[in-house]
């Protein structure tokens, strides 16, 4: 999977970066085929922001979250992801859906 890191209008802390690399090294145990995923960090105001876009064969699954710390933002963001991703996995391989 190719990872994308992106700021706007901020810079990543290294601990942020590595929370960020994390997020992506965790959710590939969720499904074998991503392709890519972006992350745009930015900051407006007082608010920090993390955009998470993944690509999967054939799907594009977006989460966006806002809190007052990156990490958080990070970490917010990649567990919105990874319930898509469950429940996009989880339709994929429904057996009953094949059965009936």
């Amino acid at each position: 999977m190719d990872v994308h890191i992106t700021t706007r209008h901020t810079s990543l802390s290294d601990a942020e970066h590595d929370a960020a690399v994390k997020a992506a090294e965790h959710l590939e145990r969720f499904h074998g085929h991503l392709i890519r995923l972006d992350i745009i960090a930015s900051e407006e105001a007082d608010q920090k922001e993390a955009e998470f876009t993944l690509r999967v064969q054939g799907h594009t699954i977006v989460a966006k979250e806002r809190a007052m710390d990156m990490t958080a933002a990070i970490v917010s963001a990649r567990n919105k992801i990874e319930r898509q991703l469950k429940r996009l996995n989880d339709r994929q391989h429904d057996v009953r859906a094949t059965l009936a």
